[in-house]
Order: C-alpha cells, then sequence, then structure tokens
C-alpha cells in the first residue's frame, strides 16, 4: 500500500482550509485540519472496534506461561 499523497486542503466536505505541517493523516486515509482530525467529527470509516478485537485475539490466542525462577 502506498502513501497517499498530502492535499493542500482539509478533505471535510464543507471546510477548505489550507492545511499545516502539523496536520496528518487519518487511519481512513484521508487528511483533515486541526478541527475535523478527530474520528466523531469527519464521521471516519475506519473499524477501530475491529482493529482492538483482532490484536486481542492475537495477544489471547498464545499460551501464558511464567517463567521458571533459580533457587538460591
Amino acid at each position: 500500500m502506498h502513501k497517499k499523497e498530502k492535499p493542500g486542503r482539509c478533505e471535510f466536505a464543507t471546510c477548505k482550509k489550507k492545511l499545516l505541517l502539523s496536520d496528518f493523516a487519518c487511519r481512513c486515509g484521508n487528511f483533515y485540519c486541526l478541527s475535523h482530525r478527530l474520528s466523531e467529527q469527519h464521521v471516519c470509516t475506519y473499524d477501530y472496534a475491529g482493529r482492538h478485537k483482532n490484536e486481542l485475539l492475537k495477544t489471547m490466542s498464545s499460551a501464558v506461561v511464567a517463567l521458571k525462577l533459580e533457587r538460591i
């Protein structure tokens, strides 16, 4: 997957603010200004719950084994 080139303006429908160096891409792949960077503000399509569920399944699938302690 190649990186999408950073556009000059915010990709929110009604906002066309000029993007600054500090503005970055959301996990959904679009670039937003400081006002619309949060996922609740731009109706993000990225599946955060699914991502966390997959990470949890990966960590829980391996057996938890305690390290043996050396006797003194």
